[in-house]
């Protein structure tokens, strides 16, 4: 399962849409094998229904703040980054508000937990 979240989860969609910044500085690493990745989707009262999550991102400055927390998080607690699935904009069709972001496990405010 670990290597799936990987190779297939966390990585597919930065190979796709990811801009330049992303794949020099979180793809390219991962792939190599030097960065391990998590995906966060599931969250508290929500599961793993991508329509329903609370997680929510804006951007402030030249930054993206985000308040919200995911759980069952295959690779979480060795992660060096979370693909993490957050709500971006206030679209009312809950599969047209969601961006994929990348974020540092050790990025202030982030907990990891057994």
């Amino acid at each position: 399962m670990a290597i799936g979240v990987q190779c297939d989860m966390a990585t597919p969609a930065l190979a796709k849409y990811g801009s330049h910044h992303v794949k020099e500085n979180f793809l390219k690493p991962t792939i190599a094998g030097d960065y391990v990745a998590c995906l966060g989707v599931s969250e508290v009262g929500s599961g793993s229904d991508v329509s329903s999550i609370k997680s929510r991102a804006h951007v402030d400055g030249n930054e993206w703040v985000i308040n919200g927390g995911k759980m069952w998080t295959t690779n979480g607690t060795q992660a060096d980054w979370m693909c993490m699935l957050v709500n971006s904009n206030d679209n009312p069709n809950p599969h047209r508000s969601k961006s994929l972001i990348c974020v540092p496990m050790n990025t202030k405010g982030v907990s990891v937990h057994r």
